[in-house]
């Protein structure tokens, strides 16, 4: 794992559907997007793809400065700017509780913790 690919919270932004349709306008993950999309009233329920593909930039990773993270104002991320860290792994408290209630038990959420693990080992 490439940790400039990891967000603060250790989330590869490759993986990640908002960042493909964002970065690289992959109709692929943005056809992936739609139940999503539809079902929190982004798009209306006879869109398709390319609804969600008008409504990038949808993320540039958070550590883009220009707004477009789709995490919006994430605690975690803005946690490891107020302690000069790239990732959370790099903090002697990882994993706090706010990290661990972040987790939630959202499986893309683990895995972001699974990254983060061996990092934390090798800091």
């Amino acid at each position: 794992m490439n940790k400039i690919t990891l967000a603060a919270c250790g989330i590869d932004c490759n993986e990640c559907g908002q960042y493909k349709v964002t970065a690289h306008h992959d109709i692929k993950a943005a056809q992936s997007l739609v139940a999503w999309f539809q079902s929190r009233g982004w798009i209306g329920e006879n869109e398709s793809a390319e609804a969600v593909m008008k409504k990038a930039p949808l993320c540039n990773g958070c550590r883009d400065k220009t707004g477009a993270c789709f995490c919006g104002s994430c605690n975690l991320r803005t946690c490891c700017e107020e302690r000069q860290l790239s990732h959370c792994c790099e903090c002697g408290d990882f994993p706090c509780d706010t990290y661990i209630n972040w987790i939630g038990g959202l499986a893309h959420h683990k895995k972001a913790m699974e990254y983060l693990m061996p990092l934390k080992e090798n800091t």
